[in-house]
């Protein structure tokens, strides 16, 4: 899993060592292991973007279902 930031809202980078792995912010420095100890490998900026993409696509699809 790949996260933003919750404190500026920047990509954040892994940085894995074990039980002490964490996500460190490259903007304000923040870190964070919420995300960490999932058995999903991290996905890279290109799958990220896709699934992005069709999470817009499947809300554009929907947006008058309520």
């Amino acid at each position: 899993m790949r996260c933003s930031c919750q404190s500026c809202g920047t990509y954040m980078v892994q940085d894995e060592k074990g039980l002490g792995s964490r996500c460190i912010c490259p903007e304000c420095f923040a870190t964070c292991s919420a995300c960490m100890g999932t058995r999903q490998a991290p996905m890279d900026p290109d799958s990220l973007k896709f699934m992005l993409l069709q999470r817009e696509n499947y809300d554009a699809e929907h947006e008058d279902d309520d």
